[in-house]
């Protein structure tokens, strides 16, 4: 894919000692990134868009069937992968939740085989960067798919990179493999392989026109794959979306709406996901200013020296930053594509200066300051992941108080930030209320879901007997009483005046918020009461 290369850094960054330390500083990073992406995993409710996924697992596994449906949802990749983690483990939050985790530590560890491109010094540097971002770690947690198509994208990326300096075969199905998942896991493949693509032809021309020689096919120097090489890539490229988007073989249609997928995408709408271009932007700055800092840096590097393979990354950056801001539908995990070249970024700039300091006293004032950064990115992210990890407001930032109190945009839009409309931890209240109430109750508990927002509650209910989502108010009697035989009724705080009349009916004394916006409350009939009575 790009030239060969010797190790990065290799003359001024030292000898055996430090390539001992990078590997030891590296095993570090993967087990802070390892901690941050499995402690507590299941302490989180799930969101709506988790549950979703959910229960499409839970058919899956249940009856054996799985059906693309190109319309809301995404590709199959997800729901295939979790199938051994959820026997593993039980049907639990942390078994949903392994795989996007264990695809959030991959992405780290394979940092590693860039070592050559990123020196002894920017290889743990990115590690640590990816470790420790905020949004890499928060969107590492959520069963959903963005981290795997952001592992899988840097998959595809140092399989092309490693296949070009050794050409074997093994780098090559890593690469097939990376890009077969990719298209089997979200639709934003055809997004972001053209970004790759365009972000090698730039690297080739800018380093033509910098080095001032002609557009001529001898000095373009692309390792190009071998013929059998080539062909098997692609022979594992079609088996993997053939199989996994016809449920294999099992929904051949699958196969259609896959390729027609990604022009339903575009005809989407929704005007509570359409921001301004200044959206990521806003979040990098609020939620990753260390990493950031790195990024522009190492950019500014490689315009001046880059190599082929830094001009590509930063092209890589810049496009995905460009091509998702300049997008109107915007949702906060997208950031993610961005991220993950940008750790590349990062390390790099570390690596350089650490090159370019050579008296001691320079480099470790200049590792004082970056472990600085990395403590108060540690501190961010575990704040945002594992304590406010339902915080709809966004307060955590950095500079959040400065930003506040200047009212400046990205701190008082509550919408810059990682948290999206997430399940209220308020919600695990009522679950405990339910689960309460049915073993007071001497037969079986049905209840009935009036409310029209009910998203996780299918997941968490999945084992009680008789639920009804009929999503909307129940038909009632002459009287004013419900015609069901449910003995709990979960319904929508601004549904609640339509029970006034209702008889023999108690009401819990709170509400319970779901998400921003969506309160809930909880009806019971029949003899038994809640703590209060239904106000008339």
């Amino acid at each position: 894919m790009m030239e060969k290369v010797t190790t990065a850094g290799q003359t001024a960054s030292g000898g055996q000692p430090v390539r001992y330390l990078s590997g030891v500083a590296f095993v570090i990073a993967v087990v802070i990134a390892a901690w941050l992406r499995f402690e507590q995993l299941g302490e989180k409710l799930l969101h709506h868009d988790e549950s979703v996924n959910g229960w499409f697992l839970l058919r899956l596994i249940g009856e054996g069937e799985y059906r693309y449906n190109p319309d809301n949802y995404h590709g199959p990749s997800l729901y295939y992968l979790a199938i051994l983690p959820l026997r593993l483990l039980g049907e639990s939050e942390v078994a949903l939740r392994f795989v996007p985790a264990s695809f959030g530590l991959l992405a780290v560890g394979l940092i590693w085989l860039l070592r050559r491109r990123l020196g002894p010094i920017g290889t743990p540097g990115a590690a640590l960067l990816m470790a420790l971002s905020a949004g890499l770690v928060y969107y590492s947690r959520d069963f959903i798919h963005e981290m795997i198509f952001g592992c899988l994208t840097l998959g595809l990326v140092t399989g092309a990179v490693r296949y070009g300096d050794e050409r074997r075969r093994r780098w090559l199905i890593l690469s097939a493999t990376s890009l077969g998942l990719l298209f089997a896991t979200k639709e934003t493949a055809i997004i972001a392989l053209p970004i790759l693509i365009l972000s090698i032809a730039m690297a080739i021309l800018f380093d033509l026109v910098r080095r001032g020689e002609r557009l001529e096919w001898s000095v373009v120097r692309v390792t190009w794959p071998t013929a059998d090489h080539l062909m098997a890539g692609a022979v594992i490229f079609l088996v993997l979306n053939l199989a996994l988007y016809s449920s294999f073989l099992t929904h051949p249609e699958g196969i259609i709406d896959a390729l027609r997928s990604p022009w339903r995408w575009t005809m989407r709408s929704g005007s509570e996901h359409v921001k301004g271009f200044w959206y990521y932007g806003a979040i990098l700055v609020k939620l990753e200013l260390p990493l950031l800092l790195g990024a522009i840096t190492g950019g500014a590097f490689i315009l001046w020296r880059g190599t082929r393979f830094w001009l590509f990354v930063g092209a890589w950056t810049c496009g995905n930053f460009l091509a998702y801001s300049l997008i109107g539908y915007k949702t906060p995990w997208l950031v993610v594509n961005t991220l993950v070249p940008m750790t590349l970024l990062a390390g790099h700039a570390i690596q350089r200066i650490f090159d370019l300091i050579a008296p001691s006293l320079l480099r470790l004032s200049f590792a004082i300051i970056l472990l600085g950064g990395l403590a108060f990115s540690a501190r961010l992210t575990r704040e945002i992941s594992l304590a406010n990890y339902d915080d709809n407001q966004n307060r955590t930032g950095f500079l959040a108080g400065y930003g506040r109190r200047l009212g400046l945009h990205l701190y008082q839009d509550e919408l810059v930030g990682y948290v999206y409309a997430q399940t209220d931890r308020d919600l695990r209240n009522l679950l405990n209320l339910i689960e309460s109430q049915s073993r007071v109750d001497d037969k079986e508990t049905g209840i009935y879901i009036a409310s029209p927002d009910y998203w996780p509650l299918p997941w968490y209910l999945r084992n009680q007997p008789g639920v009804n989502y009929g999503g909307n108010l129940p038909p009632f009697d002459p009287s004013g009483n419900p015609e069901i035989g449910h003995r709990l009724i979960i319904a929508r705080t601004d549904q609640l005046s339509a029970f006034s009349n209702a008889t023999g009916l108690s009401v819990s004394p709170t509400s319970y918020n779901l998400r921003p916006g969506v309160a809930l409350i909880l009806l019971l009939r029949g003899d038994l009461k809640l703590e209060s009575e239904l106000p008339q």
